[in-house]
């Protein structure tokens, strides 16, 4: 039978091809938006010539519904109530996108499906309740009741219907109406709310007396509101105001000052999102007027009741301290450096000590003169060793002034030498280099961990072995036979000549023999990066509210220090994986803790804090 010759070019490819989707999309209209009759015999021969069948000779085709094509999905019969509710609602046009069924990007969009697909009639089933889900849950964690559910999460791509997006928007529902009793909360812990103008106008624009219009006028102070109606029938006077002072002050002043200094906040950016919003506030010169005046009394007080019961803890028992430096700016140039102290076994901060650079030579003394002011609290205690990095200046200065053990910690070394050796590794005569530079970090860490006495002799025997094995010469490993060999670097050549001269030097290697085994500053660091959230380096800051923020920092890292693994429901601990810089596109499995305790507890420090403003905004007022 000859072929039809159409209006496109015809293919190499005898294989018919699907019809075109703007033509299925208009069946599909046809099928679903109410016209349930078959398509006129023109249609067929179209949808025969678009895909390329002979039709020449063929009588017209007369499609049955129940025979309809199976990348045709059939509606539903509906029942006598349906087509009762489906004839009401014809007044308004209905559209393939209103009716066709949730779409689910499983697998290909280009399926033809073998089955008919039911479109869903226009009585919506009630969607089944689904459990709340914790933002700290992982995939694993979370149990599902339903196919559909589970095929959910496996999708990313999958579109929620409306009725589980308003499940996943619970918080943006009203809540059921309550009884607003009084609770005997405090200011801080009331509930407080935004509201308009325009809202409270109309709360005060009838008088309650007499039920005529009353003039109202507003007096606003910062956060405070007070509002005075007078009733134009009666002269009926009333005053109303937001919240109460304490001592003449607006209490929401001086809680929104300490809100922003409390959670590390930068005033400017949140009295800008205030101004934004049109959100009625004070300025960013009263909020450092509160800083000054009040809030920085109470965090330095909060923080000597807390430093002093920590040191007084400690005083029985063998203390391994740790101690670091952080400059407030990016550079050589830091104008403030804080000089952290803490022990290692409890980690908790015990010491913290705010250095301005014009009190010493230059910014590079500030970290000596830190660890010099740290050194007369604890004269009472019993130091059994103290962990740093390899400052000069501090190292000279134990040894001759303090007098205490002093180790250095393993990660600043291993760190510096992986620098060095990753330098030299790009230069093309050294690149065989590289594929040592893991093995050589490890048997570092190796060589000390491996020596609980921290005996030095031994651990720079078992350092000087990693230059032996590099060589092909295992008289002194321990290893056993080697699965994979790398390329061995001998020595008189250029590319060993010059790795041995980097790690057999000599004041590399007496470093190395004072590397700790007792404890690491990894602790010291961890608060270096709270502080980096309450001080940021690129905001410049004055001495005071450098100290407080410093304070502040270790306040919260004592509250939150030492929290316990986060467990699934079925009581196993949970894990997440994290890409550190350091490893270059590696990974580390690290353990996932429990949510910080911010302000479920009453003697959480914000509380503290906020109790003694408080006191010192009274006793400033009398």
């Amino acid at each position: 039978m000859p072929a039809v010759t159409t209006s496109e070019p015809s293919s190499s490819d005898s294989t018919p091809r699907r019809p075109r989707p703007a033509y299925e999309k208009l069946q599909r209209r046809r099928l679903v938006g109410g016209l349930i009759s078959p398509p006129p015999p023109e249609a067929d021969q179209n949808a025969d010539m678009e895909s390329g069948d002979d039709i020449e000779g063929d009588p017209p085709m007369e499609m049955n519904v129940d025979e309809v094509p199976h990348y045709f999905p059939l509606p539903p019969k509906l029942t006598d109530e349906a087509v009762i509710k489906k004839s009401q609602a014809s007044q308004t046009p209905t559209s393939w996108m209103n009716s066709r069924p949730p779409h689910r990007s499983i697998g290909i969009q280009s399926t033809l499906l073998t089955d008919p697909v039911p479109v869903p009639t226009l009585i919506k089933k009630a969607a089944a309740p689904r459990k709340p889900v914790s933002v700290c849950e992982s995939v694993d964690d979370i149990s599902t009741d339903s196919e559909e559910e589970n095929e959910a999460i496996a999708d990313p791509d999958y579109e929620p219907r409306e009725s589980e997006e308003e499940d996943m928007l619970a918080d943006d529902k009203p809540t059921a109406f309550v009884e607003m009793s009084d609770n005997n909360l405090t200011l801080l812990e009331e509930p407080k709310y935004l509201v308009t103008e325009s809202s409270i106008r109309n709360l005060f624009s009838t008088c309650p007396k007499c039920g005529h219009e009353a003039t109202c006028s507003k007096m606003v102070l910062g956060t405070l509101l007070s509002v005075t109606a007078v009733c134009k029938q009666c002269g009926t006077c009333r005053t109303w105001n937001n919240h109460p002072r304490v001592s003449g002050v607006p209490a929401l002043n001086i809680l929104l000052s300490g809100g922003i200094l409390f959670t590390g906040s930068i005033p400017s950016k949140v009295f800008r999102l205030f101004r934004m919003l049109n959100i009625q506030c004070h300025t960013t010169r009263t909020f450092f007027r509160h800083q000054v005046q009040y809030l920085n009394e109470a965090v330095k007080k909060t923080w000597d009741e807390e430093q002093e019961q920590l040191l007084a803890a400690t005083k029985e028992k063998e203390l391994v301290l740790g101690g670091d430096a952080r400059c407030d700016s990016m550079g050589h140039c830091a104008k403030f450096g804080t000089y952290v102290v803490m022990e290692m076994e409890v980690n908790k901060v015990l010491s913290l000590q705010t250095v301005q650079s014009n009190e010493v030579k230059s910014s590079y003394h500030m970290e000596l003169e830190g660890i010099k002011r740290s050194k007369p609290l604890f004269q009472d205690h019993n130091v059994k060793a103290l962990v740093t990095d390899r400052h000069r200046q501090v190292a000279k200065w134990i040894r001759e002034s303090w007098k205490v053990p002093h180790y250095f910690d393993c990660w600043h070394i291993v760190k510096g030498l992986g620098k060095k050796l990753e330098k030299m590794a790009k230069k093309k005569a050294l690149q065989p280099i590289r594929s040592w530079i893991k093995s050589i970090k490890y048997h570092l860490y190796w060589a000390v961990m491996s020596t609980p006495d921290g005996n030095p002799e031994v651990i720079r025997e078992k350092w000087m072995g990693c230059v032996e094995h590099i060589q092909n010469r295992h008289g002194k490993c321990q290893h056993g036979p080697l699965e994979k060999q790398k390329m061995w670097l001998l020595e008189g050549t250029k590319v060993g000549d010059e790795l041995f001269d980097v790690l057999t030097r000599k004041g590399f290697v007496n470093d190395v023999m004072k590397m700790s085994s007792l404890a690491q500053t990894s602790g010291v660091e961890s608060y270096n990066s709270v502080l980096n959230h309450f001080a940021p380096k690129m905001v410049p800051f004055s001495y005071t509210g450098m100290r407080s923020r410093t304070q502040l920092a270790a306040l919260h890292y004592n509250e939150n220090a030492g929290r316990a693994q986060a467990t699934s429901s079925t009581g196993e601990g949970r894990h997440r994986i994290d890409f550190p810089k350091h490893k270059s596109g590696g990974y580390t499995v690290k353990k996932i803790l429990v949510r910080a305790t911010y302000s479920k507890s009453r003697f959480f420090y914000p509380w503290l804090i906020i109790d003694e403003a408080t006191v010192s905004c009274s006793l400033n007022m009398h």
